[in-house]
């Protein structure tokens, strides 16, 4: 979701696991890297070639059109893709395709998606004996490998991070017009960054949205099985058939459909891509889901953060109820939740009142803020039972004047800007986070212009997300502020009808082969079960599944054998329960054993999570 971040929230998910000790700031290391590999060696074409990489992985670079809409315009976007093969061959009686994943963002990278997830992800849709998939992420066009690249500041670390320290500065929306006036001057500055590098580079931050990104789907579709009915015709001897009708716009009931599984803005991807090209959809899982039409239309993001308030209630009942021995934050002598609750937010009003100096282990003087530790709160509810006890013990340890497991967090998860990485060491090739300008390119193109509105009208946003959520509300509204200046509008916008006809598994033109499938916790900070509901019912003969625990998206918050079984057997029959169902999860995040997934049921969070910058704005992917 928001993306005026640097790193991940899963790196400071493992700085936390290690924050229980006085040391840990000097224990706690980066998360190790991927193999490195050289994109430039494969070669870009129409035609997939996938090239060994990453050790057990497949990369190809897929040349697309650069508009969609205009087939005199000869320009072309690269799509950089990575797969996992399957552990059977394509021609194996039991092998089910692939299934391509979107990890959210907007402006997530799937190449570093899948080779962090990539194997527990397989693990969880895989059938052994019965159904085996490859498992197949890109980076969308924008993003990280792929052209054009929406990186206005040229890989310029330095002048990034400064940007970035200015904007945390300047401190958060919610604290009036001064802050509100500094904040749309340095949003438009990197407007005109970005209107400068377009001038001399070349246009193309009209055509990174969503919808050019759901075509590039179906093309990617449609060259998987090229390439997989060359390969049989060269196993076997015989002429590859090539279905291509599609090509020019036309549909049979032989054409290639998708199979899909996406996670938070990739609800929104996978509701676009259904909508857009109902009878190209085989398969398609939705987790943590957006309310899409909020999205795209009016002022946009209003409906996200309805659940997040509840949630840290939640952890303070938990707390309260597993006692001191399992919540640092937690007092013998409390009666009730409410006093833990209380201890709290005395601290982070004083915080908010009086931001607090620390001298980092690396020499650094970090500023902790109230804004600091509610977007530590956010990440932390995206991943409760990663994230929950030593979120307690790190509090804890910091309210009682000892503040170097916080600022180990503050510093790994990337809350602050990092001029060393100025200075990279080991895989220089590794994808950058998510940018505010590839995030801002998307989520503005997609949502309706609103770089007319003037301080009143912020005013009131920002007042109605911080009624809806206390904790996260005047984070959220970075989200849309991005595009309070945003000077590109999309050659191709989309805004609705997000349905689709009624799924047919004869493969009837037109239709969905089955019905949509929807997951959701029944707690979501940032993707409510109410959105969940709301984009179903659009959906004909769709299903909601509800996993009986909190965090952000179902696969890999909670384990529970209840969803994987259901998101399993649809992926190989099509089949969705007739009715709402509710899947327990074996554990949560106060039990003294309990992980994200069960033995054989993948799936990690690994990779998912906050990623932070902008004076601690956060996102999700």
């Amino acid at each position: 979701m928001h993306s005026y971040y640097q790193l991940v929230f899963a790196g400071s998910l493992a700085i936390f696991a290690s924050a229980t000790s006085a040391n840990a700031a000097k224990q706690a290391a980066p998360a190790p890297r991927a193999p490195q590999f050289d994109w430039e060696t494969v070669p870009p074409s129409r035609e997939l070639q996938f090239h060994d990489c990453y050790d057990a992985f497949k990369c190809a670079r897929l040349e697309v059109p650069l508009d969609w809409l205009n087939d005199s315009d000869t320009r072309t976007a690269t799509i950089a893709i990575k797969k996992l093969p399957a552990v059977v061959s394509d021609d194996d009686h039991t092998f089910g395709g692939s299934i391509f994943t979107n990890p959210g963002g907007p402006g997530g990278s799937g190449v570093r998606f899948i080779q962090v997830e990539g194997h527990n992800l397989q693990r969880y849709v895989d059938k052994p004996g019965r159904r085996h998939y490859e498992i197949v992420s890109w980076d969308p066009r924008g993003v990280g490998y792929s052209t054009p690249v929406s990186d206005c500041f040229r890989s310029n670390i330095i002048a990034r991070d400064a940007y970035l320290f200015e904007y945390r500065g300047n401190g958060g929306l919610e604290q009036g017009d001064s802050t509100i006036n500094h904040a749309r001057a340095m949003v438009k500055g990197l407007a005109q960054r970005c209107e400068s590098v377009e001038e001399q580079e070349g246009a193309g931050m009209a055509y990174v949205n969503t919808p050019s990104v759901a075509r590039d789907m179906v093309e990617m579709v449609d060259k998987i099985d090229e390439l997989r009915r060359r390969e049989a015709a060269e196993r076997t001897g015989g002429e590859p058939r090539i279905e291509l009708k599609r090509r020019n716009g036309e549909e049979d009931r032989n054409v290639p459909r998708l199979q899909y599984i996406g996670f938070s803005y990739g609800t929104v991807l996978g509701n676009y891509f259904a909508s857009l090209f109902p009878g190209r959809v085989g398969r398609m899982v939705l987790d943590g889901v957006f309310n899409t039409e909020d999205y795209a239309n009016g002022p946009g993001w209003l409906a996200n953060l309805v659940d997040t308030d509840e949630m840290f209630d939640k952890f303070f009942d938990g707390c309260h109820k597993a006692g001191p021995s399992s919540c640092a934050l937690a007092i013998e002598s409390d009666s009730s939740a409410s006093e833990i609750k209380s201890r709290f937010w005395s601290w982070v009003v004083g915080l908010d009142e009086a931001p607090q100096p620390v001298l980092s282990p690396s020499g650094s003087t970090i500023i902790i803020t109230g804004n600091d530790i509610r977007g530590i709160v956010v990440g932390a509810l995206c991943l409760p039972i990663k994230a929950f006890k030593p979120m307690a013990e790190t509090f804890h340890q910091a309210m009682a004047g000892n503040a170097s497991n916080l600022v180990a967090i503050m510093e790994g998860s990337r809350i602050i800007p990092r001029l060393q990485d100025a200075c990279p060491v080991g895989n220089a090739t590794a994808p950058p986070s998510i940018l505010v300008e590839a995030q801002s390119a998307v989520l503005c193109g997609d949502g309706d212009d609103i770089s007319d509105k003037d301080n009143a009208w912020w005013h009131k946003y920002i007042d109605h997300q911080v009624n809806i959520s206390k904790i996260f509300g005047a984070y959220w509204t970075n989200l849309r502020f991005t595009c309070s200046s945003w000077p590109f509008r999309p050659n191709w916008s989309f805004k609705g009808p997000f349905r689709t006809p009624k799924p047919d598994p004869n493969l009837v033109a037109g239709r969905p082969a089955a019905p949509l499938l929807f997951l959701s916790n029944r707690l979501d900070p940032v993707t409510p079960l109410r959105a969940a509901r709301a984009m179903a019912a659009n959906h004909p003969d769709a299903a909601v599944i509800i996993q009986e625990a909190m965090g952000h998206c179902a696969v890999g918050t909670a384990p529970s054998q209840c969803t994987k079984k259901i998101v399993a057997d649809y992926f190989e029959t099509g089949e969705v329960p007739s009715e709402e169902t509710a899947c327990e999860a074996s554990c949560g995040p106060w039990a003294d054993d309990c992980n994200v997934y069960e033995s054989s049921a993948g799936f990690g969070g690994g990779s998912r999570g906050w990623s932070w910058g902008w004076g601690g704005t956060a996102s999700w992917y």
